[in-house]
């Protein structure tokens, strides 16, 4: 079954790149006898370096300056504003779900929290892949992640830069298994006033303004978003924690999970000759999915408020030969979760725990240019790291006599859920980008870290870049990275579902790469990938009954690839495809296969351009193989795949756009993995997964003056 999977996938795939080989035999579809002369011309003699244009997208993430994608040193994908939109998504998440490799699902053990999981890295918490705002590293300290049920509606970006492989010899921990950095819309993009709305299934609405302009010598940006959707009511799960232990009678299931969520998203970017500030905030509030003790109940939510502050300086006239880069920042959060963990009649449990995590920093960096062919980056940095906390409950000893009545506010420092914690770091990185030859680049730097609880650590990374000819490029990229424990893998305590342990040790990778990048015409690139990491000191909560304790439990080797194509096969047609493969073991469990992951991802984009400023966008997802925990009796997880559609009409009057989108076109009926529970009949306490979320239709418009 495997192999036939592997094969139909292959298949897929191929038969893109067979329709490549086929239609180069033969003209566009024109009756110009100019366009037909110029397609024979080129075709007829082979390609000619003059036919070929890299006309790239610039990356920034990979070594901090602009650099076209095809010569950075990483595997990198960016996915554009114009992009988003043609794609029709409306969330970061659904933009992440287009890169090769990179899978996206809510996690069943974290309130139904998006797990971003990149060659098969993933653990409950996911906080291997490190989110920046604007460069800046926007994660909670609690968790060590994005905060919990995170969500980034998409009119104020720019662009979403991903790099896969390991960071942290640039930008330091949780840049373990890769980086995703947003860039937000600044004046200029904007360029006025634009103001839209949409609406559609579950009760979703969302509405967004934003501004750019100049004054009084300022260039200013702003953009506030409103998103909010009820949720698909028809995700129903069938059986639950109750019905494992006898007593189903008071379950809610069969029932509809709880994944409503509404949030207020704003930007302001405000720029003055050598100066920038960014101001990002989110006020969210949001279901927590499944429930906390995997029994369905209704009425959780998580209340968060976030603000991430940046102020940089760029001056690259002040001392000659080199660029300067200076940063102070902020981050602030505040989480208010409330949970009922079982429905009333069967037990009044409720807790309310609270966080507020405080982030501070400052760093320079300066990028000397006076070497011949050399290119050297020195920095140096120093950020604090603080959580606070409170805590209502209505059980247990802090309870008092009030057990499962009232909520009552934690007082006693040993009874709390997490004592108050802090670390500071300090760090300094180099990194050199040296042009050995005219068409060889090396990339070679490392960054040495050192945390005030666990001690220091250096990453480094190397990478090799040739221009093998003028239409293709080899890599070759060798790197380390590291991940610190977070404050609630470290410190949680006094909780009926996990427990911390402060003897955790940061989880580490090292991982090897070979890319090639080819570009036989301009309208034509393919990309192939091939990856092998060792990861070890993965971090997870682990134990055959509730509470679990979080330990170093895994071992990791992985290794794969990802193939990637974009052609423009006429001036209005293009398609873009991508397949990924990886195969990742424990070799801690006797190298049992890292459960949950997909194996094998497929993605098809075709866009067709029609009529004056029409445009149709397709969307195919397969995702294939994912395997459970080892000692889970139930079968592996069912493939599937999902269709979207988006028909987007722009420039109606000259001011106008309309689109309307369709997602999940044939309802498939798709699962998410539920926890592995060892204790419980069937392997969990949800035996039958999580349903993905059902067919939905939502309308556009948009309105710029």
């Amino acid at each position: 079954m495997h192999k036939k999977r592997v094969m139909t996938a292959a298949a897929l795939l191929c038969l893109s790149f067979a329709t490549v080989a086929m239609a180069t035999d033969f003209p566009p579809a024109s009756t110009d006898k100019t366009e037909v002369e110029a397609f024979e011309k080129m075709f007829g003699q082979g390609p000619q370096e003059e036919d070929v244009y890299r006309t790239d997208r610039l990356l920034l993430t990979a070594t901090g300056s602009l650099k076209p994608v095809h010569l950075a040193p990483s595997v990198a994908s960016v996915i554009t504003a114009e992009d988003i939109k043609g794609m029709g998504a409306t969330t970061l998440d659904e933009v992440l779900e287009s890169v090769p490799g990179l899978h996206v699902e809510p996690s069943g053990a974290q309130w139904f929290s998006s797990v971003w999981s990149i060659r098969g890295v993933q653990t409950s918490l996911n906080s291997q892949v490190l989110l920046l705002i604007n460069g800046v590293p926007f994660t909670s300290n609690y968790q060590g992640s994005r905060f919990i049920n995170y969500q980034m509606p998409v009119a104020m970006i720019s662009r979403v830069e991903v790099v896969r492989g390991p960071g942290s010899a640039l930008h330091g921990a949780d840049a373990f298994s890769g980086t995703v950095n947003v860039i937000t819309k600044d004046n200029f993009e904007i360029n006025g006033t634009e103001a839209g709305a949409r609406y559609g299934s579950f009760d979703t609405s969302d509405v967004w303004a934003q501004h750019g302009g100049q004054y009084n010598g300022f260039d200013v940006a702003f953009g506030v978003e409103r998103r909010k959707t009820g949720g698909d009511m028809d995700r129903v799960i069938e059986r639950d924690y109750l019905y494992a232990v006898g007593a189903g009678a008071l379950s809610n299931a069969p029932g509809h999970m709880d994944t409503w969520n509404e949030q207020l998203d704003s930007h302001l970017n405000l720029r003055k000759e050598n100066w920038n500030l960014h101001l990002y905030s989110t006020l969210q509030d949001s279901s927590l999915g499944p429930g906390g003790f995997q029994a369905i109940t209704y009425g959780n939510d998580v209340d968060s408020k976030s603000l991430l502050v940046d102020l940089s300086y760029h001056n690259d006239k002040l001392v000659e030969n080199w660029e300067l880069e200076n940063r102070i920042y902020y981050s602030y959060l505040h989480q208010d979760v409330f949970i009922q963990y079982f429905p009333v009649g069967f037990l009044n449990m409720l807790g309310n725990p609270i966080y507020t995590s405080q982030d501070g920093g400052v760093e320079a960096a300066g990028v000397y240019k006076g070497f011949n062919n050399h290119q050297l980056r020195i920095g140096a940095g120093a950020k604090s790291y603080n959580l606070g906390r409170d805590q209502y409950k209505n059980f247990g000893p802090a309870a008092g006599a009030n057990q499962f009545g009232d909520l009552v506010q934690v007082t006693d420092p040993t009874q709390i859920y997490i004592d108050e914690a802090s670390r500071t770091l300090f760090y300094t990185l180099v990194q050199d980008e040296w042009q050995l030859a005219r068409a060889w680049a090396l990339t070679a730097g490392a960054r040495y870290d050192k945390y005030s609880d666990f001690g220091s650590t250096v990453n480094p990374r190397v990478a090799l870049v040739w221009e093998t000819r003028y239409d293709l490029t080899t890599k070759l990229m060798y790197g380390q990275a590291f991940r610190a424990p977070s404050f609630g893998e470290q410190y949680v305590k006094n909780n009926p579902v996990v427990i911390g342990n402060s003897n955790l040790t940061p989880e580490e990778i090292e991982s090897i790469e070979l890319a090639f990048d080819y570009q036989p015409t301009k309208d034509l690139r393919l990309i192939l990938s091939l990856f092998n990491y060792k990861a070890k000191d993965l971090i997870e909560a682990t134990g055959a009954t509730l509470p679990q304790v979080y330990t170093n439990y895994g071992e990791q080797e992985g290794n794969g690839f990802e193939v990637e194509m974009d052609w423009r096969l006429l001036r209005d047609f293009r398609l873009r495809s991508n397949f990924a493969y990886q195969r990742s073991e424990n070799k801690k469990l006797d190298n049992a296969v890292v459960p949950d992951a997909p194996e094998m991802q497929l993605y098809l984009n075709p866009s067709w351009t029609f009529l004056p400023n029409w445009s149709l966008d397709g969307q195919l997802y397969w995702i294939g193989d994912r395997h459970r925990a080892k000692g889970d009796p139930r079968g592996d997880i069912a493939d599937y795949e999902v269709v979207n559609l988006t028909l987007r009409r722009k420039n109606i009057a000259n001011h106008w756009e309309a689109a309307v989108s369709v997602r999940n076109l044939f309802a498939e009926d798709g699962r998410i993995p539920s926890p592995y529970a060892a204790s419980a009949p069937g392997g969990a306490y949800i035996p039958y997964d999580y349903p993905i979320e059902g067919r939905a239709i939502w309308g556009e418009i948009s309105y710029r003056f």
